[in-house]
């Protein structure tokens, strides 16, 4: 389960106690199915505080030369599926550039960013549409339509949980 919320929120919440934290979780998600809520309130472990940071979407940076950045590094955002796959796809095409420009470093860097932050800008949105549909308002029903082949932003599937 996911919560959306300011660190500052979290810093409300006595981790060391176990079962107030499991209930003041199971609180946010009101309304949801017993079973799924069951999954925070019986559970034996001990909830722990993952926090998922992110860089704006459109985060580039000076060029520094002989340096640059791929995967997370470069583009780290919310899961969205495809941290794994953009991460290579970066190594590969930065590969690609230094071999076309192998007497060019700056020149090969510098073509290898213009493209990965483009896409990357491009796939940290599609993240966010990702998390939304799944976690988002609509949830479950908005994940349930699309996967059944309907409108997953529709008015009928983005009604409150």
């Amino acid at each position: 389960m996911i919560l959306s919320h300011p660190l500052a929120w979290f810093d409300g919440i006595d981790f060391a106690d176990a079962d107030v934290t499991r209930a003041r979780i199971a609180a946010e998600f009101d309304g949801w199915a017993p079973e799924l809520t069951a999954l925070v309130t019986d559970s034996d472990t001990a909830p722990v505080l993952r926090s998922i940071h992110e860089l704006p979407d459109r985060h580039r940076w000076v060029r520094v030369p002989g340096v640059t950045l791929l995967g997370d590094a470069a583009h780290v955002t919310v899961p969205g599926g495809e941290g794994a796959n953009i991460a290579m796809l970066d190594g590969a095409e930065l590969g690609e550039a230094i071999a076309a420009q192998p007497d060019d470093l700056e020149a090969a860097l510098a073509s290898y960013e213009a493209v990965m932050f483009e896409r990357s800008e491009a796939e940290a949105a599609a993240a966010h549409e990702t998390v939304d549909l799944v976690f988002g308002t609509g949830a479950p029903h908005a994940l349930a339509s699309l996967f059944a082949g309907g409108d997953p932003v529709g008015d009928d599937v983005t009604q409150s949980r």
